[in-house]
């Protein structure tokens, strides 16, 4: 069997005494409103993504009775635009949800508000602004590496 390099050996040995990610700085309060505050986004989240939902089916209805040769060829490529666009927002919504479900298990798990690239305090600011983040602003508009 191969022996490691000393460097491949050392490499090996960091990403095994890696620190668990820092605990939240925010105290139980604190935590309770940013997880109301998710809960609630995710709620108008879901609601939306019932409405999105809901209207693609009706449109499947709709197709189904008139037939695509009553319409007019303009219209039919709008409808097919307006259909992809609900298919985006569909996505974009579901890609949301997750985000948020992420930020409440960090709530759950006590490292809610520390930055995942840097183990630094992410400002309260910040959360109350966008609190499913999970990294401070320097590394999402990606000043820093």
């Amino acid at each position: 069997m191969p022996r490691k390099s000393s460097s491949a050996a050392k490499k090996e040995q960091e990403i095994i005494e890696t620190p668990a990610p820092l605990k939240t700085y925010l105290n139980d309060e604190e935590l309770e409103h940013f997880r109301q505050l998710l809960l609630k986004r995710r709620e108008e989240v879901l609601r939306d993504l019932d409405i999105l939902r809901s209207s693609l089916s009706d449109e499947n209805v709709e197709d189904s009775i008139n037939s695509n040769y009553s319409m007019h060829m303009a219209d039919h490529g709008t409808e097919t635009m307006d259909r992809e666009q609900r298919f985006m927002f569909i996505a974009r919504d579901e890609k949301y949800i997750t985000y948020i479900d992420q930020a409440l298990d960090r709530i759950r798990n006590r490292t809610y508000g520390i930055c995942i690239k840097s183990g630094k305090p992410i400002p309260k600011k910040r959360l109350e602004a966008v609190p499913h983040t999970a990294v401070r602003i320097e590394f999402k508009q990606g000043n820093k590496k």
